[in-house]
């Protein structure tokens, strides 16, 4: 497998670990979940652990890019990190689309957060008790795109902020341009 497809799986992987993650903060605050406190507490740290698990899989892909480019000098292109950031979108923009496919769906309104669990408190924010989906406002159904996003972002800057400075350091060591 190339470079790019492994740093995809791993980024999957790590998607999915996040999503696990975030369901078992979700369900371990659930209990007072209407507490405006635990619901900040739980969007916090819901966004945090996958900002940062998703970085650290990007940091881990720079390290190998990075080691690459010591053994033979080809640059990694800053395409390839964009792409995979914009490929672990894909999955949260699915289940909108499953949603908006089915907006007098009571249910898909109800897994669309749980499915999405690191933005749950986002959503279930900008849901604020509407049923169905065709209930919710037209400004919120587009603000609920937003939060995917993010993934992209932290994949992003996490490769970037691993691997150019590791590309430099080796430049500057071996008096390279």
């Amino acid at each position: 497998m190339n470079h790019f497809g492994k740093h995809l799986m791993h980024g999957i992987l790590w998607l999915i670990a996040s999503e696990i993650l975030c369901l078992i903060l979700a369900v371990s605050l659930a209990i007072l979940r209407d507490h405006p406190v635990i619901r900040l507490i739980g969007l916090v740290f819901g966004i945090t652990a996958h900002v940062l698990l998703i970085g650290n899989c990007a940091q881990k892909a720079a390290d190998e890019d990075a080691a690459l480019y010591r053994r033979s000098g080809s640059r990694s292109r800053l395409l390839k990190p964009l792409l995979i950031g914009l490929i672990l979108m894909i999955p949260a923009y699915l289940t909108y689309l499953l949603l908006a496919a089915n907006p007098e769906s009571v249910l898909m309104l109800n897994l669309f957060p749980l499915l999405n669990a690191p933005f749950l408190q986002i959503y279930r924010y900008l849901i604020d008790g509407a049923e169905p989906f065709s209930a919710i406002a037209q400004g919120r159904r587009i603000l609920m795109l937003l939060p995917p996003v993010l993934t992209a972002i932290s994949y992003v800057t996490g490769y970037i902020t691993r691997y150019f400075p590791a590309v430099a350091a080796f430049d500057a060591r071996s008096n390279r341009t």
